[in-house]
């Protein structure tokens, strides 16, 4: 799954960082492995998967590991439909329920009755399944008589249960979920981690990504561990998510020795500048002060000549 880029970046040699101790897997930069190059070293394209793989059956619960930046969201989007792979086949048996941004799709300037109309049937549902969920919808969200109002005019609260309502009101067959969902204040918050819990236990296939370890371990039994864009490892959830936060470990060890010696080289330049410049300084005052002291020792000359 590669994205295009139309305003293309030409990266300097300098932006080519070598990685300390040959590390090349777990490379602290995606220069090499994500981006994709023009002939005269602009950059065209991020390659935000490649190769990626896998199977599951019903009753399946799959976590998604994996850095910032490695795949995961593009994945999901992928699997939603939201995207179409440019190379490869997604074949899915069952309806899906993507929850990757319950923001996506919301007309501010339907009221919140039609926004739950207009969500249902973007989901693939008919207008008798939004029908027999509407009550429900409603109730949840506390929202009353302000379903009838514009969603423009609802408070940033207000539009997250609405969105959070219809996002969790339909059964899922096969549930695309990017991050624990949650909305409002305390109370709320407690009423929305039940409803999700039970969201999340009706789904006949989940795939979870997300980067809450405790989370992940207690919703599902394998993973995969995305890394720029691939599979690195993939089996039980405790093990990959053991070998992850390894990883992790390491390259942030890694990546604190690099800004360590960064910073030092930066202090050391800086410091080579300064006295570049007082020397300069130096010579500059010198030479402007040479004619007078030419003058000094006329003076000083003369005098002793005329006491003689």
């Amino acid at each position: 799954m590669n994205y295009p880029i139309y305003q293309r970046a030409v990266v300097s040699d300098r932006a080519d960082v070598s990685t300390p101790s040959g590390d090349t897997e777990g490379s602290l930069t995606h220069r090499n492995s994500t981006l994709i190059r023009g002939a005269d070293n602009s950059i065209i394209g991020v390659r935000a998967l490649s190769g990626v793989s896998f199977d599951l059956e019903s009753g399946g619960r799959l976590a998604v590991i994996g850095e910032n930046g490695s795949g995961k969201t593009t994945l999901l989007q992928v699997l939603a439909d939201i995207y179409t792979p440019d190379s490869g086949e997604v074949m899915i048996e069952g309806r899906t329920t993507s929850v990757v941004n319950i923001n996506l799709g919301m007309s501010l300037e339907a009221s919140g009755h039609s926004n739950i109309t207009l969500r249902g049937l973007a989901a693939g549902r008919t207008r008798k399944e939004i029908e027999e969920h509407r009550a429900d919808i409603v109730a949840f969200s506390e929202l009353g008589e302000f379903l009838d109002l514009p969603v423009q005019t609802y408070s940033a609260g207000m539009r997250m249960r609405l969105n959070f309502a219809i996002a969790t009101a339909f059964e899922p067959e096969i549930l695309i979920l990017d991050e624990w969902l949650s909305a409002g204040d305390a109370a709320f918050r407690k009423k929305a981690t039940a409803r999700m819990q039970s969201f999340v236990e009706q789904a006949g296939i989940l795939i979870l990504a997300s980067h809450s370890r405790p989370l992940m371990e207690a919703t599902c039994d394998r993973a995969i561990w995305l890394d720029h864009g691939k599979v690195r490892a993939e089996g039980d959830v405790k093990e990959i998510a053991d070998a992850y936060d390894a990883e992790m470990m390491r390259r942030q060890e890694l990546r604190d020795a690099q800004a360590k010696a960064e910073l030092e080289r930066m202090r050391a330049r800086h410091a080579a500048e300064l006295r570049a410049e007082n020397e300069a300084r130096d010579g500059a005052a010198s030479n402007a002060g040479a004619p007078a002291n030419f003058i000094q020792r006329f003076f000083r000359s003369f005098t002793r000549l005329f006491r003689r």
